[in-house]
């Protein structure tokens, strides 16, 4: 592993304490530079292997217009920050940096970013040598004419998940690479898009496969209950602790546990969590010391992990722990071609659980069902094929009885609305007009209409001149 860094951070002393970190630790800081222009110089003369990365810099041009080029060379980043506002995120995202640090970050926090940094920046040279390796093989077989087919490279069942399109076949090559490391993973998908089943498949790759596979929502524990479940709490330690409890990441240890909707999760936890993931230990509410824990993460979100960032609801340094080896999930709108796939399946399933004789789906409930844009994902599907099951009278589902579109729905209500639609300006005018019949037409004073629409006498009579209504009108 390559030790040279260099450091571009136009705070001074910032940039000395980091040096003496990295130092500490063994690295090899090769310069400090105060700007892009520096930062160039050095890179051109020194060499270095990772680039901790400041994103307002001395000059006019930023750490994030740095990034660009350092991406153009090949170079990892992690960049340090003590603004992260969503505009600043997402620039800064846009550039893909290897980690993310927000200002003050304890010495442990720069290490640890900066292992994974180099741990992400070697798997995807690999993952870049070996993608070329393969393209080599299939360009070989193409001139000697022995390309092998391509139903033969797709597999429609992966551990008992079904997907013959694209993008599941990439989720199952990254499900492959990462299950046998201990790196940990977050799975990002809209709801019912099979986050669980994939952290589940995950674990059974793994070499921890005989070891617990502990599954947690996050959104269903209750705040004030949190701690205790996870990290378990010793006999007497609080109102109602009548016996010693064993949380979650104890019962875990040796195998994985699965953080399901982790986005739910309380902001004051997330400290303590993250604590977790760097020290590999807990401590249970009352107990007189800490317990090493040997537990991989696997974790899982469906909400925009970026936005709640953004607004304060969720720690960037945990994201950026999390987000080692993203997979994200498609839903299942954008892969129509899996949908027969996964209809036959729930089909003959639910038919044998019922005891029916069902024989097949109709052309026409197929057509609605490879047209139906899904909001609710596989899980969706899985629910209205047990339904329609159930409610097959010969011997196949001739119709699925979809729930209305939000396009149906817009378009009934505006069937039933016969009126025109009106400007801001009419509006604003009616509002008015409605307020001043009910203050009697009185404009000023304490029941009057300037008062209930919280105006200044002078603005009221100036927007009543500005609408068209005439103070001659008001008796």
């Amino acid at each position: 592993m390559c030790k040279k860094i260099l450091i571009v951070e136009d705070e001074y002393i910032v940039a000395g304490d980091i040096r003496i970190t990295l130092e500490n630790a063994g690295y090899k800081v090769c310069g400090i530079a105060f700007s892009v222009d520096e930062a160039l110089q050095m890179i051109a003369t020194e060499k270095p292997c990772l680039i901790v990365l400041d994103i307002y810099l001395q000059g006019d041009r930023t750490g994030i217009d740095l990034a660009l080029l350092l991406n153009e060379m090949n170079l990892p980043f992690i960049y340090l920050s003590a603004n992260s506002s969503a505009q600043v995120l997402q620039a800064a995202k846009a550039t893909n940096p290897y980690g993310f640090l927000v200002k003050p970050f304890r010495e442990k926090d720069l290490l640890v970013t900066l292992d994974i940094a180099q741990y992400r920046h070697h798997y995807d040279q690999q993952q870049k040598a070996r993608s070329l390796t393969i393209s080599d093989f299939k360009s070989t077989f193409k001139t000697t004419g022995l390309e092998k087919p391509d139903d033969e490279e797709i597999k429609t069942d992966f551990e008992g998940i079904i997907g013959t399109s694209r993008g599941m076949q990439e989720v199952f090559e990254l499900v492959r690479q990462v299950a046998a490391s201990t790196t940990s993973v977050l799975i990002l998908g809209e709801s019912g898009t099979g986050k669980e089943g994939i952290a589940s498949i995950i674990h059974k790759l793994s070499p921890r496969r005989n070891r617990p596979f502990i599954k947690v929502n996050c959104a269903a524990l209750p705040p004030n209950l949190i701690e205790s479940e996870f990290f378990g709490h010793e006999k007497g330690s609080f109102t109602g602790a009548y016996e010693k409890r064993i949380g979650k990441f104890e019962q875990a240890s040796g195998g994985t546990i699965m953080l399901d909707e982790i986005g739910e999760m309380p902001l004051d936890f997330q400290v303590k969590l993250l604590r977790v993931l760097q020290e590999k230990e807990i401590e249970r509410i009352g107990g007189r010391g800490s317990i090493k824990v040997d537990v991989r993460i696997v974790a899982a979100t469906s909400r925009d992990l970026e936005k709640e960032i953004a607004s304060g609801r969720f720690r960037l340094d945990l994201y950026y722990r999390l987000f080692v080896f993203p997979i994200m999930l498609p839903p299942l709108r954008e892969r129509p071609e899996d949908i027969p796939l996964l209809a036959h399946y729930f089909f003959k399933h639910y038919a044998k659980l019922a005891g029916k004789r069902l024989e097949s789906i109709s052309k026409y409930a197929l057509d609605q069902l490879t047209t139906y844009s899904w909001p609710g994902n596989v899980r969706e599907l899985q629910h209205l094929i047990e339904r329609s099951v159930l409610m097959a009278s010969g011997n196949q589902i001739e119709e699925i009885l979809l729930p209305p579109s939000n396009e149906a729905k817009v378009e009934n209500i505006a069937r039933r609305t016969d009126s025109p639609v009106k400007t801001m300006e009419e509006l604003e005018r009616d509002h008015i007009l409605s307020v001043l019949k009910k203050c009697n037409n009185r404009i000023s004073g304490p029941n009057g209409a300037a008062v209930l629409l919280d105006l200044p006498v002078s603005t009221m009579v100036s927007k009543m001149k500005k609408l068209g209504i005439v103070k001659s009108n008001i008796s």
